[in-house]
């Protein structure tokens, strides 16, 4: 019996790698929002080092640009919960050399997640996935199932919703991130993140590789808060040699919370990035 069970196993362990191995998912299959931030991280490091490729770095706001219209190769490692110094470690520990390195400039004071990377290149674990792609976050088959019924959920009929809850949401997470933007950090925690940005910057220009800074478009409140104006302000002194991509102020960007762009609104950035970027 015990013969039996194995070679049941060993038959369905080979199946689905020969699944994973011919058969292209092309679909979501994130579980949650830590599942999507590895598999993109995965898909990052375990992917051609290409070097005419184009990497965005950002936090969740970043993570909303569709890569349709952008360059062919482009990676967006722009994850949601954690930082824009997340993106930046990965790139050095993943030893990539693109051709250049866009970076988010909405959130410099997020401290990085060191226990997301110490995970993602824990010795062994991550020589075996670089080798063995079932083990990958995006091949877990839980994740394929949850990506199918994705699939089917969005291809059904749409039902109703209550517009004044999705409403009353909306404000009050945009309440919230009005008051995080109203607050400015002490000098001293603006000089340690603006010294630490600048040499990741440093890091990857001795590498040859170009650094372009872009503020992600949000509602015109935060984009006049304090924090928005002061974030600017320190990319614009320390680095006043290096592009920084900003739409025109005039225009109108519909967001879910005063900073995630609406989805119709991330593609239509996306299409505009893609166009501010041939002139770089």
């Amino acid at each position: 019996m015990i013969r039996r069970s194995f070679i049941v196993f060993l038959v369905l362990v080979a199946g689905y790698v020969l699944f994973v191995r011919f058969v292209k998912v092309g679909r979501d299959t994130s579980q949650h929002q830590a599942s999507g931030n590895r598999i993109k991280a995965e898909q990052f490091v375990f992917g051609p080092d290409q070097p005419d490729a184009t990497v965005i770095v950002g936090s969740s706001l970043a993570f909303r640009i569709v890569l349709d219209s952008l360059p062919p190769g482009t990676s967006n490692l722009g994850f949601g919960g954690l930082s824009i110094y997340d993106g930046l470690e990965l790139i050095r520990r993943s030893g990539k050399h693109p051709a250049r390195v866009l970076i988010e400039t909405n959130m410099l004071f997020k401290e990085p997640d060191r226990a997301f990377l110490d995970a993602l290149f824990e010795p062994g674990l991550y020589e075996l996935r670089r080798e063995v792609p079932i083990l990958r976050e995006e091949n877990q088959p839980t994740g394929v199932l949850v990506g199918w019924l994705k699939e089917r959920m969005r291809s059904a009929p749409e039902t109703s919703t209550n517009a004044a809850d999705s409403m009353e949401m909306s404000q009050n997470l945009f309440d919230t991130n009005m008051a995080s933007f109203a607050q400015v950090p002490a000098d001293s925690v603006q000089q340690r993140f603006i010294d630490r940005l600048t040499e990741n910057v440093a890091a990857l220009e001795e590498k040859g590789i170009k650094v372009i800074f872009m503020e992600v478009p949000v509602s015109p409140e935060i984009t006049k808060s304090p924090l928005a104006i002061r974030s600017r302000e320190l990319i614009e002194e320390r680095f006043p040699d290096h592009p920084f991509l900003r739409t025109d102020p005039q225009l109108t960007w519909r967001t879910a919370d005063g900073l995630h762009l609406q989805p119709a609104n991330a593609e239509r950035y996306s299409g505009w990035l893609a166009a501010a970027l041939r002139g770089q």
